[in-house]
């Protein structure tokens, strides 16, 4: 099954195993987990298994994301539509809206599809990834296909966390966890996916087991940039080179988003330090600190304050740890 190539969670795969081999898979399902852990490979696994029990190149397809997209443009809620994909028994929904919020516009889209078009043998998957990112009303415009869904359709759902979603959505799911990894067993699994070993390691110490995030650094060529100047900070929190902080993160001054993505990484390279890894360049009490001023940072960047300001005063900060 394809589930069974989800790292760790046995309970969660233990349940998909039982529910889809005694036909009584739930409608609708919820996975949770922080991002990056998988979450969203987890539901493509279910996905796969519920609808290619027999696996092949369709179930390889979807686990690689190629389903149908429903899309919309922001302001125009008649703009919604289905982008055809290989796998056309799967459709899946990510937010387009500003901060990856949904358009109520590609919610109605999913729905008009799974309603008006005929089944294959293998029925309809819908996989609705972040949906802690849905406002009331794509959440109102879910729930009238999630309350009668039609036959053979199945809902598998994404959220960072459970509190996020709308009490309305979390009551008609059933909901799992899906939990990390150790560092050594993430490090074991993304080498076998084609990862350097030395960077496996590495990563995986410092985003504490989260496959999905070690993939992404590992495999692109930015996000392993931003990892490394990330480390980089760390390394001016250990010495309390405030200069040095300076000088790194005035490349960010007007760069808000870029400067929140350094910041979350320079968070778990501080968190890493907290836990004891020997690979964080920040350690102890220097480290609580660290994640301390990252987090206060990463709060004011989402508040609006001037980023200029906000990084300066981040990296004074860094004279004190």
């Amino acid at each position: 099954m394809m589930i069974d190539r989800l790292e760790g969670n046995s309970e969660l795969k233990t349940s998909v195993r039982l529910m889809l081999g005694g036909r009584r898979m739930t409608h609708s399902v919820l996975l949770v987990g922080e991002e990056g852990l998988g979450t969203g490979f987890a539901a493509r696994c279910v996905a796969a298994d519920y609808l290619y029990p027999n696996g092949g190149a369709p179930a390889e397809a979807l686990l690689r994301g190629e389903c149908c997209r429903a899309v919309a443009k922001a302001g125009k809620r008649d703009s919604g539509q289905i982008e055809t994909g290989i796998v056309r028994e799967a459709i899946s929904v990510t937010g387009m809206g500003s901060g990856g919020r949904y358009l109520v516009g590609q919610v109605t889209a999913m729905r008009s599809e799974i309603f008006n078009t005929s089944l294959s043998a293998e029925g309809r998957a819908v996989l609705l990834y972040h949906v802690e990112r849905m406002n009331e009303e794509s959440a109102n415009a879910l729930l009238k296909v999630m309350e009668e869904p039609p036959e053979g359709v199945l809902f598998l759902l994404t959220a960072d966390s459970l509190a996020g979603v709308l009490p309305t959505i979390r009551s008609r799911c059933i909901s799992f966890a899906v939990a990390p990894v150790s560092p050594a067993d993430c490090a074991r699994y993304c080498t076998a996916q084609g990862v350097d070993s030395k960077d496996a390691v590495l990563y995986s110490e410092l985003f504490d087991g989260h496959i999905g995030t070690v993939l992404d650094a590992a495999r692109d060529e930015a996000r392993r940039a931003q990892v490394d100047k990330a480390l980089a900070l760390a390394k001016a929190a250990a010495a309390q080179d405030s200069y040095a902080a300076a000088v790194l993160l005035a490349a960010y001054e007007k760069d808000k988003v870029g400067a929140a993505a350094l910041l979350a990484d320079f968070r778990a390279v501080a968190a890493a330090g907290l836990r004891g890894s020997p690979r964080a360049p920040v350690q102890g009490d220097a480290a609580r600190k660290a994640l301390a001023a990252a987090d206060a940072a990463i709060q004011r960047l989402g508040a609006q304050v001037n980023p200029k300001i906000t990084l300066s005063v981040l990296a004074m900060k860094f004279r004190t740890f």
